[in-house]
């Protein structure tokens, strides 16, 4: 095990009861991907997931886990995305440790492989549309967090967050700051999501947090429950998949012929792009019928979740900007779709084939 796989399981031993943790081999341990320390563990009481939170305020993230924990088995609200058991909370440490589902598949895994059923999106549209149901009153926390790209780098960045930056995120600001109409469309997203009418929220929703078994999906990763703009959530989910319709332009999912290192022109990454997403559009589709069949909505919130699917694209050109010297076409055709949703948000309904209230 890695010093730091065994700091982590240290920790657990000194903040758990469990007997069954003080004697855990090195092949009990799996490390999983992830951006928190994320371990499968297995004892003879059972299998766990143990994560550890990097966050600074780890322990507020762990708060907002437990209030949404607290809220799905108390049982006042069946219908709400459901989350594995949490045994233990260490705010000292910031850990947690969770029943393990085992027989769970991520979807990320099921969405790249086109095994993601549309029966399941659908599920999850009516599962967050409970949750969004759920009286404000039961959710004290606000949630304070938003997408990237930061609205006060837009007009300029500060020189200490500057230092810390990538290549890649600097040049990914500046493709944004020399746009004034996607500032704009950015700028009012943010202030008309402020006055919307709020409602809980998973906050930070992306495939990767559902998992899915032969009993239905799961959704996870609980640390950004709070109140806000339920359309961050409808928007983030639809936007996975335009994001996924995105990187697949070059491969061969969803129809057509790979690339492979074949350079491709703007007008081919437009039509592919356009054929991808068609081909992920009944997912979509099944994901919003599952949404209105609990939830009334309005076309404000249409708007709003267009343009959050629009913006969680941009977000996504940040996650891997954090690693890049330089943006790909891909990652540059991402920036683009996302900037055309923000500036026309009815047309991500559009593009999916999904009928809106203009």
């Amino acid at each position: 095990m890695s010093n730091l796989v065994d700091s982590v399981l240290n920790q657990l031993r000194s903040s758990t009861n469990d007997q069954y943790f003080d004697s855990i081999a090195s092949d009990d341990v799996e490390q999983l991907f992830g951006r928190n320390i994320n371990l499968s563990v297995r004892t003879d009481s059972g299998k766990y997931f143990v994560k550890k939170l990097r966050f600074s305020n780890y322990a507020e993230k762990l708060e907002n886990s437990r209030a949404y924990e607290a809220l799905f088995h108390r049982g006042d609200f069946p219908e709400i995305p459901r989350c594995p058991r949490t045994s233990k909370f260490d705010s000292d440490h910031g850990l947690m440790v969770q029943d393990l589902l085992t027989d769970a598949e991520d979807g990320i895994t099921l969405m790249t492989e086109q095994r993601f059923r549309p029966a399941d999106a659908h599920t999850i549209g009516r599962q967050l549309s409970a949750l969004h149901s759920v009286p404000v009153s039961e959710v004290p926390q606000i949630n304070e967090g938003s997408p990237a790209p930061n609205l006060t780098y837009l007009d300029e960045i500060p020189l200490d967050a500057l230092v810390h930056m990538t290549n890649g995120e600097i040049n990914a600001y500046g493709l944004i700051q020399r746009d004034a109409e996607l500032v704009a469309a950015l700028s009012q997203l943010s202030a008309e999501s402020h006055e919307a009418d709020w409602a809980p929220i998973h906050g930070d929703l992306r495939v990767d947090q559902v998992l899915i078994d032969q009993s239905g999906p799961w959704i996870i990763d609980w640390e950004e429950f709070g109140q806000g703009d339920p359309a961050r959530d409808t928007g983030s989910f639809i936007g996975e998949w335009i994001y996924r319709a995105v990187l697949d332009i070059p491969t061969s999912r969803g129809g057509g012929t790979s690339l492979g290192d074949t350079e491709i022109s703007a007008g081919e990454i437009v039509r592919r792009g356009h054929e991808k997403a068609a081909s992920l559009a009944h997912t979509i589709s099944a994901f919003w019928s599952g949404y209105e069949s609990i939830r009334t909505v309005d076309n404000d919130f249409v708007k709003r979740t267009g343009g959050f699917a629009g913006w969680h694209l941009l977000d996504r050109l940040f996650a891997g900007a954090q690693s890049s010297a330089t943006l790909s076409p891909i990652q540059r055709a991402a920036a683009g779709v996302g900037r055309a949703a923000l500036l026309n948000p009815l047309g991500v309904f559009a593009l999916a084939g999904i009928e809106v209230t203009k």
